[in-house]
């Protein structure tokens, strides 16, 4: 029986998710405020949050930012918040699914469902450390190092940088790519996938050299390739 951490600090909203869901046979566990919600994430260990951003005592992106330190848990924000960029963002930072208020019971049950079929593991525990000539990728920090420089990736980025770097020069489409890193129900959105290898570019240009980069080709996908040009 899966357990699901519903973090939300309406209580009638709260109550209302908690009892569809053990309607569908799921146990739940709830929480009203960031601290309470960071504490029983860590202690419990569900299989899903529902995260509300709006908490009494501060924003529920710092529950989102805590539990990515060490958890791959699928994580749904329920939020009042409906622009572009905001959903852009929570997805960039880690989170795995985005429903805007107010929202179909039905439709939370069923997303809840998909996360919990579909979400795929971060990263194989033997891969956790990959060297590419002068570059370290290391999977268990999020740390990319060219020689003395190196940059920290967010959870996202470090999924997309496992999957091009599995096989180093091999195009990965773009429905591979949603589908790894957000799971089958966004596997349409390829916009999204688009601004993370615009980040990603750009934290890679950052490391001051010319040797690898990120190829693009219509119909092909991205590749991670070495250019041998220095």
């Amino acid at each position: 029986m899966n357990t699901v951490l519903i973090v939300e600090d309406e209580t009638h909203i709260r109550r209302m998710i908690s009892i569809a869901l053990k309607a569908e046979g799921f146990k739940t566990k709830e929480s009203g405020s960031v601290q309470d919600g960071l504490v029983l994430a860590l202690k419990e260990k569900p299989e899903l949050i529902i995260l509300d951003l709006g908490l009494p005592d501060g924003d529920g992106k710092e529950i989102l930012r805590r539990v990515r330190q060490t958890s791959s848990v699928p994580i749904l924000v329920l939020s009042a918040r409906h622009s572009e960029d905001d959903k852009v963002e929570l997805l960039m930072s880690g989170a795995n699914d985005y429903v805007s208020k107010p929202f179909s019971i039905k439709e939370l049950i069923a997303r809840i469902r998909v996360l919990l079929r579909d979400i795929t593991p971060v990263i194989p525990e033997a891969e956790r450390i990959r060297n590419f000539q002068d570059l370290n990728l290391d999977l268990n920090s999020g740390l990319l190092t060219f020689g003395k420089t190196h940059v920290s990736l967010t959870p996202k980025e470090l999924l997309l940088m496992d999957v091009l770097t599995r096989d180093v020069g091999i195009f990965v489409n773009q429905t591979v790519l949603m589908r790894t890193i957000w799971g089958n129900h966004n596997s349409e959105d390829t916009h999204y996938i688009r601004i993370l290898i615009s980040h990603l570019r750009k934290k890679l240009s950052s490391l001051n050299t010319n040797q690898f980069s990120i190829e693009t080709s219509a119909g092909h996908g991205y590749r991670f390739v070495f250019n041998h040009s220095e």
